[in-house]
């Protein structure tokens, strides 16, 4: 049986590569896509108090200090995120091969 630790490492694990394949899917469009928007496609986001993308931007932010993820503007100017250059490549990697 798996611990409560265990399963939220493979939670998170799960979390993280579902957020880096919404960033990929949208990384030719050479823009980022906000925390809300993020979770809307992750079937996440729900109506409600203040913060409903909060589990994405955690998320986000653990991406983002592991250089998987960063900070871009969208296409409206404000905050968005995207993936590095270097994930995307190892992302392609994965793919080809």
């Amino acid at each position: 049986m798996l611990r409560p630790r265990q399963l939220a490492r493979i939670g998170t694990f799960h979390m993280h590569e579902a957020i880096l394949d919404v960033l990929e899917e949208h990384y030719e469009e050479g823009h980022g896509l906000g925390a809300a928007e993020i979770s809307r496609r992750l079937g996440v986001w729900r109506i409600g108090p203040p913060l409903n993308d909060a589990i994405v931007t955690g998320y986000l932010l653990e991406l983002e200090s592991q250089k998987r993820a960063e900070r871009v503007p969208q296409a409206d100017n404000r905050g968005g995120w995207r993936l590095t250059a270097e994930e995307h490549e190892r992302r392609r990697d994965d793919i080809a091969g």
